[in-house]
């Protein structure tokens, strides 16, 4: 099968391998589509020539095999999901995933649509229902007000949605060129990173929230973060940080620091299952519009070293909001 894999000078390059055979929970997926993440291009300077690795964390694609314990799907079931970082990746004509880490697509939405979702949504679900503790239920959680740094991002963008459908006022920061965008995806009150953020929460009504979700930069954000939330509140951070943060100043207002990696279950097989469960709740949510896909540029087109190579240099540039998804031909 052809794959696309990353050489000793990190340039992307094509690669015939042989068809991979399922362990007892795996299902092998014919790839339909795979979204492209910023994890994608962050990993290939992590890649070994000792432990060399198919990148890829976002898939669409139809059930060919399973193995010996994998009762969940039929042959010709149509599923999705993010994987893992432990395993090749979704950059090839055919993976390998276990299938506790998967659910059926959503029926009622577009393939590429369906494959923009995957990976953000998980890291959505993780930091709101696991870390937070909010209810997975629709309008269960109204008192509470978030605040979300990078709302516009492809994460944000998906939190801030699942957010509001569970009832949290949401405010969101962004570059006012994306406040529009903000607003379309469940934000309330938009706030200009460049500005004052304390000084426009409070233009807006707001003295504190319940918590701080930190998409970008976790150092740059830690202290405006701690005198925003209230006490007891949490800090959510999804970035890493070269910096030291020291938490001990947490410590006067009893706030926990909490770090969110989406891969942590599938890399030491913990609870797997609860991510195909998650899945199973945003193709409900998408096939009833009650979130909708960040997908913003869909490339149809052969996966390939070519294709992938044009796809990264967009996230490079900056050059799409939103998700791009590549679609295998028909």
């Amino acid at each position: 099968m052809k794959t696309v894999a990353v050489n000793e000078n990190r340039d992307l390059v094509d690669v015939e391998i042989a068809r991979p055979t399922p362990r007892p929970h795996d299902v092998l997926v014919q790839i339909k589509a795979i979204s492209i993440n910023p994890i994608d291009i962050k990993r290939i300077h992590r890649i070994t020539p000792d432990d060399p690795r198919v990148l890829g964390y976002d898939a669409l694609g139809e059930v060919v095999a399973t193995g010996s314990d994998a009762h969940q799907y039929q042959i010709g079931d149509v599923i999705f999901y993010a994987g893992g970082t432990n395993r090749n990746g979704s950059y090839a004509d055919y993976q390998l995933v276990d299938e506790r880490l998967t659910a059926l697509a959503p029926t009622k939405t577009m393939v590429a649509e369906a494959a923009a979702m995957p990976l953000t949504w998980l890291t959505a679900y993780e930091i709101l229902v696991d870390k937070l503790g909010y209810q997975p239920a629709q309008g269960a959680n109204k008192n509470d007000t978030i605040l979300v740094i990078n709302g516009a991002g492809g994460a944000g963008s998906v939190l801030t949605q699942f957010a509001n459908w569970l009832g949290l006022t949401v405010i969101a920061t962004a570059s006012p060129r994306n406040f529009d965008w903000l607003r379309t995806h469940g934000t309330v009150v938009c706030i200009d990173y460049h500005g004052d953020i304390q000084a426009q929460l409070n233009d807006a009504g707001y003295q504190s929230v319940d918590a701080v979700v930190n998409f970008f930069d976790t150092a740059g954000y830690f202290d405006i973060a701690r005198e925003i939330v209230r006490p007891f509140g949490h800090l959510v951070n999804v970035a890493l940080t070269p910096e030291p943060i020291d938490i001990i100043r947490l410590q006067a207002k009893s706030l926990s620091f909490d770090w969110e990696l989406m891969f942590t279950k599938s890399s030491l097989g913990y609870d797997m299952a609860s991510q195909g469960q998650a899945l199973a709740l945003l193709s409900r949510l998408l096939d009833n519009g009650d979130i909708k896909t960040t997908l913003t540029k869909r490339v149809v087109a052969p996966i390939n070293a070519t294709t992938i190579g044009q796809t990264h240099a967009l996230l490079k540039a900056n050059a799409v909001v939103g998700k791009i998804v590549v679609e295998v031909p028909k």
